[in-house]
């Protein structure tokens, strides 16, 4: 499959801070740790003020922002690739063009924050844009400013805006032992490990198993802790990566979680459910998704995670039914206070190749370390290593190797 078609389907078929994410990983200096059952208010209120807000703080401007909870910050991503391939590094994701400087997210965050501690009505919203940056071709859902991506003849313009997320959200004290969340829009994934927000996973490279699985619903999510240890989601959705569009099935989105709030060990299942069968008139794929998460620290410098998904659907025109599934584990270690280094091993099969445009089995290897000389800059140089002995996808090899440095401004 040409490289151009093999992105754009990529985009039609699918795809992460989630609406009620799972715990990051604690990358460290990448991300600031997240008990699973700390207050967002609580968590906001450790968080550092970023120059955004700190630019604010002391006018009329700064005071009404504070006074009403709300938040405002983002960063800028740049990256270089290098490697063996001379075109194309499909299906490597978000790293798709090798020797060519990418600014990969203008990334805009804006936040009136919930207390899910006060026991209270409360409201707030969560908006989060990418603007611009090439990651919204990987990003952009179907139905939802699409014209970016047929901009060109030779396939989407490089540079785009992805309105990643946008919803209302809401705090009922007495739906539920300790009240629920709810929140209503587009939304981040319950599900992945990894996510779209730089800032909030390991490299500029995702794995296979997060591209090839959502990125976002639309719809409504709901969230309930349930004791110190138990939450529960539920929430209904157009699908997996479609807005508004004709392209739209009721979909199911349900979440369990084991976190115990001062254990080193949290496990957690995610499901996404709905008819998963290949829509031929609009030409789009509903899926299937089961995941089982689970971490833990195995040391107060080292962390291990391991995340596992099955995704299926049935009905493909020349196909019929077709899977994909897989693993990936990280294992991340804080070198200093400054510096940090992750590992992540993926196995990633894809049956029929329908998901990557190579079918076969797929495995990569991820090395890299994230220095913060300062709270604003972050640097993260990484190689990468993958390989496919069956469909041979990578120009026509069977190996991959690519080399990359990204850096991230924080505003």
């Amino acid at each position: 499959m040409a490289p151009t078609l093999l992105l754009c389907g990529a985009l039609a078929m699918g795809q992460p801070p989630a609406a009620e994410p799972p715990p990051p990983l604690d990358f460290s200096v990448v991300v600031p740790p997240r008990a699973a059952a700390a207050p967002p208010a609580a968590a906001a209120a450790a968080a550092p003020r970023w120059p955004l807000m700190r630019l604010a703080q002391g006018t009329w401007l700064g005071a009404l922002l504070d006074d009403n909870r709300i938040t405002a910050y983002g960063w800028t991503e740049f990256s270089f690739t290098t490697g063996t391939a001379r075109g194309s590094n499909l299906p490597v994701p978000f790293v798709d063009r090798p020797n060519e400087f990418l600014l990969n997210q203008n990334f805009l965050h804006v936040e009136r924050t919930i207390d899910t501690a006060k026991r209270d009505y409360q409201w707030g919203f969560v908006g989060e844009v990418i603007l611009p940056g090439s990651d919204y071709r990987f990003t952009l859902p179907r139905g939802l400013a699409n014209r970016q991506l047929e901009s060109n003849a030779g396939g989407p313009q490089l540079y785009g805006i992805d309105p990643y997320q946008f919803y209302l959200q809401a705090f009922l004290p007495d739906l539920g032992p300790r009240g629920t969340k709810v929140i209503a829009g587009r939304f981040a994934t319950h599900c992945n490990i990894e996510l779209v927000q730089a800032v909030d996973t390991p490299f500029v490279s995702r794995s296979h198993l997060f591209q090839n699985n959502p990125f976002t619903h639309t719809g409504v999510w709901a969230t309930s802790q349930l004791t110190d240890d138990w939450s529960v989601g539920n929430g209904f959705a157009t699908g997996s990566d479609t807005f508004i569009d004709p392209a739209n099935r009721l979909t199911y989105l349900f979440q369990l979680k084991w976190a115990p709030p001062s254990g080193r060990t949290s496990v957690w299942f995610d499901a996404v459910v709905t008819n998963p069968k290949f829509d031929e008139q609009q030409a789009f794929a509903f899926y299937n998704v089961y995941e089982v998460i689970l971490t833990h620290k195995l040391s107060d410098r080292l962390t291990y995670t391991a995340d596992a998904v099955y995704s299926h659907t049935r009905g493909v025109p020349d196909i019929g039914f077709t899977d994909w599934y897989g693993a990936a584990q990280y294992l991340t270690y804080q070198l200093s206070p400054t510096l940090s280094s992750t590992v992540r091993a993926e196995l990633f099969n894809d049956s029929t190749g329908f998901r990557t445009g190579g079918e076969g089995l797929y495995t990569a290897v991820t090395a890299g370390l994230a220095w913060k000389p300062l709270p604003e800059l972050l640097v993260r140089p990484s190689v990468r290593y993958d390989h496919n002995e069956g469909s041979r996808p990578f120009e026509g090899k069977p190996d991959l190797f690519t080399a990359a440095l990204d850096v991230i401004v924080r505003w």
